[in-house]
Parts: structure tokens; C-alpha cells; sequence
């Protein structure tokens, strides 16, 4: 450390400068508001890595490369969203996977289950498992979904391919964004930044200088340069709070699904986006469209927090929720009545199903070690699923076993269309294939 004395000729002053060491200097330069902002989101960014199904192309002609099953493929980044290992990534992300594999930023790896996944918003969450029940891991913090500035400095973080990290920045260009593909509308409120987005950290966090997630980077404009997009928060969010509620994870019913809007003054405006009739919330006397101020005399400010204080609700626990009628409501979580999947998925879809075995899924040379098999349907309109075919998906939820079948059937309806994914196997050359089929349910 060294002292220097300057002299000011024209003020006639003199000061004593304390000039740190030079291995010191470095430290007070290069910690800039991005190297701050990426150390605070870094620790909650993962990378996803998976064996996948390809899927074949409308056609239906058949050919090697379209049932190729890849393992080990990495497809991109995603978000840890509650210390007990829920990520949020692009649908995109984990489409036809088979098996997905977590690395953290730390190197740590961990096995990943689908709790659900939008098509259409490309959000999907996915649940960390075989860890231990008291293990906490390292959360993206979520901005306010009305925080954002026009040309502030944004950062996409990823971790692809497991490296560790993979940081671009750039600029908020524009919000409200709109998208189209043949000329009909997919999206109407994107993010647009100039920041890189590399196939790797597709699904990652797009986050602010207070290191805090304001979207989810999701694609570039081809034969472009400087134009990316993200998902923004507001949308992320509301897709969220339809999955994270009690009757998805703990099974028990309180009935009340969140959702938040921005108002024109820019405000957040909290209300119940739907109310589950016949649940405890519906006997209360909550209805759809009420707007929320308070759960539990807590104000709220943040779906997301609410969301992460529903979906775990266990039976018996109470909830007062004060809406904007000057009303308060208590809600007692009840437990659902047991109900069985085998026998709502013969009465309500016509199909019949039964346990995939792990003999069964040798002899049918399927991969998996667990879900439902179709052995027959009855239901008239529509695609039909093939006798073998396993039911993979149903709605937003991931099949593998027969309480599935009721999560995923639990608010539908009579006449609503259920969009379904069935896996089947081909065999070409002495090999075998899967091959992905998309077609969709008429409930009774």
C-alpha cells in the first residue's frame, strides 16, 4: 500500500490519496453491476440434458431417421423457481423426452420428472427428485412482472451442455412484441432484446442488473442479428399458477386458481382466474373473476410467491383469503375423494388402459419403466390411439400411473377436446423405434 500527496496549484489544497495494492486493484474495477447480477442468478440457472423421441413428420412415411431415440442430447437451460427443486424451462426444452438429467452450476447432478408442459406458451416445469427431502437449492429471484425499462441492460444466462455458465448481454429493445406464422398470431407480448441467445441457454432466465428474472429466453429471428425474444414474466407466471396448487402435488383440494394482469396504470391486478366448482373455495362462496388483496392478512404483491404458498398446502390447513368485496373467506384444504384412474379414463375418454410392467416394457421393447398401456378405445370422432401405444401425456400432465389419469381429468368437462401424446413402437431392420403421436380426446 502506498500514500501519495497532489497538490491543486489553483485551489492551493492537498490531499493524502491511500493507493491500494495492485492485488488488490482488480476487485474495486471489475466487479461491475452485470458480474454482481450473474453471481446473484448463476447458483438457481441448470442445464438440461435428456434421451428424446423424434418425432415423425405429417406424412407418416416411414423412415430410420424419424424414430431415432438420442441419448445424452443437451437441450438447453432452465431456472430453479422453489428451494425444493421446481425448474422452469421453454416447453421446446424437454419436448419428447424420455429421460432428463440436471446438472447445476456447481457440477452437481440430479435426475428431473415432468410436472407439466404449455405447447402453446412453450413453459414447462419440471421437478428435481432423489434428493433428500431436507435438501434447499439455490432459487432464480422473480422481478415484479410490470418492472421493465426500455434500453435497460439485460443478461441471458444459461448452462449449456453442462459447462457451467454461458452469459450474452444487450439491451431491452422493445415489450408486446407480436409473432406470426402463416399469418396467424402466436404471441403478442414478447421481450425483445439484442442480447445473443445460443442454442445451449434457450430456456434459461433473461434477468435484470438486480439479478432478478424478467423472462425466459425462448428464440432468435432467423437471418437476423440482434433480435432475440423472451418470454415475459407476466405470462410465465400465470401459467405457473394453474400448475402449482395443492391438487397437483399433495392431494387435497382448496379449489382457487390465481392469476394476475397489468393494469393500464401499470399496476398488478390480483384475482382468481377460475374456482374449482364443488371444492372448499367454492363452498366458501369464491367465484372466478374476484379480485385478491390478502391471503392470510398478507398482502399480495407477487404471484409467484402465492403460488409457491399454495402448492403446498396439505389437508386440513386453512387459508383466509380478503377480496376486494371487503369479504374475507376461509378455506379449509379437503381431501379429494380417492377416484379411480383406470375407471374415468374408460367412462370419460372410452380408453382402456392398463400398468406398463417392467416385463411388459421388455417385451414390448419399450424403454420406460412405468405408465399406461392402451389395449383398447371406444370412444367415436377424433384420432385413434393403436392397441401397445403408451399414454404419455394427457392435457398438461405427464402419465405415469393411473393418478395421473385423475390430475389430468380433474376440471375438464363434458364435450371439451383433451389433447393427448402416445408413444409407439416401430421395428425396422431388427431395430426398434419410438415414434411420437399427437392427437386429442373428446371427454364425456
Amino acid at each position: 500500500m502506498k500514500i501519495r500527496k497532489i497538490f491543486c496549484a489553483t485551489a492551493g489544497w492537498m490531499i493524502a490519496l491511500t493507493v491500494v495494492g495492485a492485488e488488490n486493484a482488480p476487485s474495486l474495477v471489475r466487479v461491475t453491476p452485470t458480474v454482481k447480477a450473474v453471481a446473484k442468478a448463476m447458483p438457481g440457472v441448470v442445464n438440461l440434458s435428456t434421451e428424446k423421441v423424434i418425432e415423425a413428420p405429417e406424412s407418416g412415411k416411414f423412415t430410420e431417421a424419424m424414430f431415432t431415440r438420442q441419448t445424452g442430447y443437451s437441450l438447453g437451460s432452465g431456472s430453479i423457481i422453489d428451494p425444493s427443486g421446481l425448474i422452469v424451462t421453454n416447453a421446446h426444452v424437454v419436448r419428447r423426452a424420455i429421460k432428463i438429467n440436471i446438472t447445476l452450476s456447481d457440477g452437481k447432478r440430479y435426475r428431473g420428472r415432468i410436472i407439466a408442459e404449455n405447447d402453446l406458451n412453450d413453459i414447462a416445469l419440471i421437478k428435481i427428485i432423489g434428493q433428500a427431502d431436507s435438501q434447499s437449492f439455490k432459487t432464480v429471484k422473480m422481478a415484479r412482472p410490470d418492472d421493465l425499462m426500455l434500453g435497460e441492460t439485460v443478461i441471458v444466462v444459461g448452462n449449456p451442455y453442462g459447462l457451467g455458465s454461458s452469459i450474452t448481454k444487450g439491451v431491452l429493445s422493445a415489450t408486446s412484441r407480436k409473432v406470426t406464422y402463416q399469418g396467424k398470431v402466436l404471441f403478442k407480448d414478447l421481450i425483445q432484446t439484442d442480447a445473443p441467445v445460443y442454442p445451449g441457454s434457450s430456456g434459461g432466465p433473461l434477468i435484470n442488473l438486480a439479478g432478478d428474472m424478467i423472462g425466459i429466453t425462448t428464440a432468435t429471428l432467423r437471418q437476423t442479428q440482434g433480435i432475440a425474444f423472451a418470454i415475459p414474466l407476466e405470462r410465465i407466471e400465470n401459467i405457473l399458477a394453474r400448475w402449482l396448487i395443492p391438487e397437483r402435488f399433495n392431494d387435497v383440494s382448496l379449489g382457487i386458481i390465481p392469476a394476475v394482469t397489468i393494469k393500464a396504470d401499470g399496476q398488478p391486478f390480483f384475482f382468481l382466474a377460475d374456482v374449482i366448482e364443488g371444492s372448499p373455495a367454492w363452498t366458501a362462496g369464491l367465484r372466478a373473476g374476484m379480485e385478491i388483496k390478502q391471503i392470510d392478512g398478507e398482502k399480495i404483491d407477487s404471484l409467484i410467491k402465492l403460488s409457491r404458498k399454495l402448492w403446498k398446502i396439505k389437508f386440513g390447513e386453512a387459508v383466509k383469503v380478503a377480496c376486494a368485496n371487503n369479504r374475507s373467506y376461509r378455506i379449509v384444504a379437503a381431501k379429494i375423494s380417492p377416484e379411480d384412474g383406470l375407471h374415468m379414463a374408460v367412462t370419460r375418454l372410452g380408453l382402456k388402459l392398463y400398468p406398463l410392467t417392467a416385463k411388459l416394457a421388455k417385451a414390448l421393447h419399450y424403454p420406460f419403466r412405468g405408465g399406461l398401456v392402451i389395449s383398447d378405445y371406444y370412444n367415436n370422432g377424433g384420432a385413434k390411439p393403436a392397441r401397445g401405444d403408451i399414454l404419455y401425456q394427457l392435457g398438461d400432465v405427464t402419465i405415469n400411473s393411473q393418478d395421473d389419469i385423475v390430475s389430468a381429468l380433474r376440471n375438464s368437462h363434458y364435450d371439451d377436446r383433451i389433447k393427448a401424446v402416445v408413444i409407439s413402437v416401430r421395428k425396422r431392420n431388427d431395430k426398434y423405434y419410438l415414434l411420437k403421436k399427437n392427437i386429442s380426446f373428446r371427454v364425456r
